[in-house]
């Protein structure tokens, strides 16, 4: 990847209009004659912050990939007298993500605006911002083929975790061990373990092939899921660097540079269009946060 590819696929904003031009580009789909993006979007405070999922960060040069699944073993143990029982693998990795435990999600969301929030949130004018926009449709259509059948039998382009569950089911059906017949059931999250080392286990030497990042809508945990027109990212590869994968791939994304001094600016009209810290975040800390936003002075 050449300096020059990467140049291509950033722009920069430099205006609120110039920004919603590029946030909204490439809407419009002919077969439904609809203006529905096919684009994620993610914010990010700098705008050379890396799409680095936070067990990446956990792990670190450790080497350790088995505290992955360790993490969400022992949170399924001592969270299930606060949530209700897991549907799936997919459905407890999402709780966790939600609630701050490290995986290798990464949160997105459908609304460009939000994500715009995100990016000028800190009000930072000594340093650019950054929102991701990426193509999930196109990403999709390289998944491994048990996705694509779910996809295509459900004539839908995102999927969510019970998509997910099904996908993964049938995957596991068509690996069964021929001499019993069994099936190894992903939804299983007793067998967490040994489900996610068959399928998802790394070793810190050895290189995954055919490496894949899949989009999906997470269970609706609670009010700021919604808010936030949420979605997440999974990739196969824990170790990935999402930006880098991202890279190589420059037709499936462009990254929109938001410069400092326009941080404010553009942080005031979103809180006049209502996407701010109270509706996103609608708890009384998110309540606290918009105020001390809103009221702040400024030099």
């Amino acid at each position: 990847m050449t300096d020059e590819t990467v140049s291509q696929s950033t722009v920069r904003a430099e205006s609120w209009a110039e920004l919603q031009e590029l946030v909204t580009a490439e809407m419009w789909m002919p077969d439904i004659a609809r203006h529905r993006s096919p684009f994620v979007f993610r914010g990010v405070p700098f705008r050379d912050h890396t799409l680095e999922t936070s067990i990446k960060r956990f792990v670190g040069d450790s080497g350790e990939w088995k505290l992955e699944s360790l993490l969400l073993r022992n949170f399924h143990q001592y969270a299930v007298n606060e949530i209700e029982e897991f549907e799936s693998v997919w459905h407890l990795l999402s709780i966790a993500e939600h609630y701050g435990l490290p995986t290798r999600l990464l949160d997105w969301s459908f609304s460009p605006l939000v994500a715009t929030y995100f990016a000028v949130r800190d009000g930072d004018t000594a340093h650019d911002g950054a929102v991701w926009s990426v193509d999930y449709r196109q990403l999709h259509d390289t998944l491994p083929e048990h996705y694509n059948r779910v996809l295509e039998r459900t004539e839908t382009d995102m999927l969510d975790v019970h998509l997910l569950s099904n996908a993964t089911l049938e995957s596991d059906a068509e690996t069964a061990d021929a001499a019993d017949g069994a099936m190894r059931d992903l939804n299983d999250v007793s067998r967490l373990d040994d489900l996610w080392s068959e399928r998802w286990g790394v070793d810190a030497d050895e290189a995954v092939d055919d490496q894949y990042v899949v989009f999906f809508r997470p269970p609706a945990i609670d009010d700021r899921i919604a808010n936030q027109s949420a979605v997440f990212s999974f990739q196969s590869d824990p170790r990935l660097a999402l930006d880098r994968w991202l890279e190589e791939r420059p037709d499936c994304y462009r990254k929109i540079v938001i410069p400092g001094e326009r941080k404010l600016e553009f942080r005031d009209k979103l809180d006049q269009m209502n996407v701010n810290h109270r509706t996103l975040f609608p708890d009384l800390e998110g309540l606290t946060t918009w105020l001390k936003q809103y009221y702040q002075p400024q030099e």
